[in-house]
């Protein structure tokens, strides 16, 4: 009797035509909660449709279970293959195509229920979806917070929070899951930072959180089994009014820039550093300063090295750049100006860093053009050019001999010398080939592809031996 009983709550949702049978672990079902359904066949082999949608629901596919039991003295195969959905509405799931053992069988369609959740249910679980304001300005951070609340008592097995929903924001994750109990409560939050790409009227969310309680099911032989149910809870979305900035202006908070040269007085041709930093109330992940233009200065720059961070409800960051400057007179390097919005105040303000005079001894007044070798872009193109000539003239003129006999001779004698040291980096060539340059064609010709490789990006080798033999040679000179 108790197996007889078995076997009628097994099959209370499922219907079979044939040796195949489609079964659903519960109907009606509560809105919101995914549904378990599968396809039974009874058969040495079996194929089973390829299920991507029911009306406007996704399926996924589960996966199969083989299983044998004994009819008598006869050994019977059971194929079972498992999938889920999660239905807001009625929706009716199709007929399947089978094939069972080489034949066509097709199970019966089914009308599923979606009924409501019980208010009882609905406070079991919440989820809020709140902003530390209404009110922001283009690229202002809003400090934006999900918040699941479950009851200790309900039997969850997990908790997935899905991607909230927006447009027109970009969007940085400012801490991990944060989890505590609260009185008889379990809560669970997510923090991110929303920075307005544009101004208007724009719509945060919802949120979405899928949960996963245990729950007791049937399986094909009539077993009692846990298994999860998964159902979704959603959140009311929030809108945040953003008004723009004035015109002319690009960040928002409190920044202050500040400028270091070092050193303030040096020989013609040879190296000055400048350092401009940036500290920041902000989000500075995107600023870059315009490019320095200094006239008879060339100028070297790196990228810009960022950190940032969300400290105390701030979000605050450091934004550094160097500049290597080579000029063969004294220069100015200019004032630097950072127009911003500062939210606290209502108002743009405008930091700036001092102007910085450098003097450079042994060249040109300061009133002069200046024309040190490969100082200026007219110097650097005739080194290009005297190096291509010489080339020319050498492989034109047969001299392709004398110089193999000359690289035979130079590797002979360095056999003897110590070992040269390694080149480094390539930012460090073109640091040790910087006080030479105003001296020297063929360093400044170097130091010219360096750059092109560090800071331009382009496909440009340099010899490591040729540049050490080259900087031994300017030592010796020097």
């Amino acid at each position: 009797m108790p197996g007889r009983v078995a076997i009628l709550l097994f099959c209370i949702f499922s219907i079979m035509t044939g040796s195949v049978k489609l079964v659903v672990d519960e109907n009606p079902v509560r809105r919101g909660e995914s549904v378990e359904f599968s396809i039974e066949a009874e058969g040495e082999s079996a194929i089973f449709p390829k299920i991507r949608t029911i009306g406007d629901y996704n399926v996924t596919r589960e996966g199969m279970q083989r299983l044998e039991r004994l009819d008598g003295n006869r050994s019977v195969t059971k194929w079972v293959a498992y999938y889920t959905f999660t239905p807001e509405e009625n929706v009716t799931i199709p007929s399947y195509d089978v094939i069972v053992d080489g034949k066509e069988e097709r199970t019966p369609p089914l009308l599923l229920e979606v009924q409501e959740r019980s208010k009882g249910e609905d406070r079991d679980f919440r989820l809020f979806l709140e902003t530390e304001k209404e009110k922001a300005r283009v690229g202002e951070p809003v400090e934006v917070t999900v918040r699941f609340v479950q009851k200790i008592d309900v039997p969850v097995m997990n908790v997935d929070f899905v991607p909230i929903k927006y447009e027109n924001f970009w969007v940085k994750r400012i801490v991990g899951r944060k989890e505590y109990r609260r009185k008889e409560e379990r809560v669970i939050e997510e923090r991110f930072l929303f920075f307005p790409q544009i101004a208007g009227d724009l719509t945060i969310g919802p949120a979405e959180v899928k949960i996963a309680m245990a729950k007791k099911m049937r399986d094909a032989f009539g077993y009692v089994v846990r298994r999860p149910q998964w159902f979704s809870v959603v959140s009311k979305p929030v809108t945040l009014h953003v008004d723009p900035l004035p015109e002319g202006v690009k960040l928002v908070g409190n920044f202050k820039i500040e400028t270091r040269v070092e050193p303030l007085r040096a020989e013609a041709g040879r190296p000055v550093t400048l350092t401009v930093s940036v500290e920041a109330e902000g989000n500075i992940e995107d600023f870059d300063l315009p490019p320095l233009r200094i006239e008879g200065v060339t100028v070297y720059e790196e990228e810009p090295k960022i950190e940032q961070r969300y400290l105390q409800g701030v979000y605050r960051g450091r934004w550094v750049k160097k500049y290597v400057l080579v000029a063969d007179r004294s220069f100015t390097i200019p004032s630097m100006e950072l127009r911003f919005f500062n939210p606290q105040k209502g108002v743009t303000e405008i930091s700036r860093s001092a102007p910085v005079s450098v003097e450079i001894v042994g060249g040109k007044p300061r009133g002069e053009k200046a024309s040190g070798n490969g100082v200026t872009q007219k110097k650097r193109e005739e080194s290009m050019v005297w190096i291509y000539l010489n080339l020319a003239a050498a492989f034109g003129l047969g001299m392709g001999v004398m110089y193999l006999t000359l690289w035979l001779m130079d590797r002979k004698r360095k056999r003897k010398e110590r070992k040269i040291p390694a080149a480094g980096s390539e930012s460090q060539m073109l640091q040790r080939l910087m006080p030479y340059i105003a001296e020297s064609k063929e360093a400044a010709q170097m130091a010219e592809n360096l750059y092109a490789s560090i800071f331009e990006g382009k496909a440009v080798k340099v010899d490591r031996k040729a540049f050490e033999r080259l900087i031994e040679k300017l030592r010796i000179e020097n």
